[in-house]
């Protein structure tokens, strides 16, 4: 196609209608620049009501609409409108469209006025972007249908599995949960995304839209898969890009020690709660697996216990083993809780 000559096209679509409508029609639609008019301006520059002006514009839409219907030129935008749709499996997303039509997503008058012999046209289905898409064309009602279900789908094996979706697993993941059109479904649904890293997951999973700092740092800390220093934390989200602005180390610090999403687990170190490893003191520690195990253990038992829910070294455990007002030491070398 060849985005310039389309301008063309469109005056000699409205030269029939009336100057007033056509007018109107064109700061509608932003025929001449791209950026459309609310009812409201456009009835305020000809001294009509809002409902006055949306009535001439359904009115001079009816009556442009027998015109193309016969327009060998019109037909061929439209005609690549659909080739396109349907190349994208019959869904596509309105700023995708554009782009691939005239170079960018941005309003435009060449974009403009492919929206507008489109919905002249009506052949193909435009869906509006509400809560939970974004404007996206259609080439048959059958087609938006089969889309739905996909989102449908997608969203619910999302919910299920609770985790997000590398990007190198997600056609598997698709085909496992019969998910059709799954790019489609990304690029228009408002409710799943990708992140930063080629995960895709729900927006309100703080791994796919992390909201604040210590989302940023849930994100990079789960990423990286094991505990790390505070001020590497903070070098892992400036280095993520999430955006221009730089997060501050002692803001880092501090949001890690008040959310119970992390765990202190060594000096500056910080894990992930749900990898299993243990808030407070080594001996705190000591005191909880004794309790749950509700036997006496041998030193190197607990040993590997503590290391493996704290980064401490192997003599900061001995030595609090060593309080003889909480622990006890039997005379097979076990140890348990002391008796109050």
């Amino acid at each position: 196609m060849i985005p310039k000559n389309i301008q063309k096209t469109v005056v000699s679509v409205v030269r029939d209608i009336v100057p007033r409508n056509r007018d109107i029609i064109s700061r509608r639609f932003g025929l001449k620049n791209g950026k459309k008019e609310t009812l409201e301006s456009i009835g305020r520059s000809y001294g009509i009501t809002r409902e006055r002006v949306r009535q001439i514009e359904e009115f001079s839409l009816k009556q442009l609409s027998k015109f193309v219907n016969v327009n060998p030129e019109v037909a061929s935008y439209v005609n690549w409108a659909r080739d396109f749709i349907d190349s994208k499996g019959g869904v596509v997303r309105e700023k995708e469209l554009f782009k691939n039509f005239s170079g960018q997503e941005s309003d435009s008058s060449a974009n403009a006025s492919l929206l507008f012999l489109l919905s002249v046209d009506g052949a193909l289905v435009r869906y509006s972007e509400n809560d939970d898409f974004h404007a996206f064309w259609s080439s048959s009602g059958q087609k938006l249908d089969s889309f739905k279900n996909a989102t449908d789908a997608l969203l619910r094996a999302l919910e299920k599995s609770g985790n997000v979706v590398p990007g190198n697993d997600l056609n598997s993941f698709a085909d496992n949960n019969s998910i059709s059109n799954i790019e489609a479904c990304l690029s228009i649904s408002k409710s799943v995304n990708k992140n930063i890293f080629d995960q895709v997951g729900l927006v309100s999973w703080p791994e796919i839209k992390p909201r604040g700092v210590k989302d940023k740092a849930f994100l990079v800390l789960k990423k990286s898969g094991s505990p790390k220093h505070f001020a590497e934390i903070a070098r892992l989200i400036n280095g993520a890009n999430f955006s221009n602005k730089k997060s501050n180390v002692q803001t880092i610090h501090n949001e890690l020690i008040k959310d119970s999403r992390f765990v202190l687990v060594g000096r500056g170190m910080y894990a992930l709660s749900e990898w299993g490893y243990s808030s407070g003191t080594v001996k705190d520690v000591l005191v909880d697996i004794l309790k749950k195990t509700q036997k006496p253990m041998s030193k190197a038992s607990l040993v590997a216990k503590v290391m493996g829910a704290r980064i401490v070294k192997e003599n900061t455990i001995l030595l609090n083993l060593q309080d003889s007002k909480i622990f006890s030491r039997k005379e097979d070398g076990t140890y348990a809780l002391r008796k109050a």
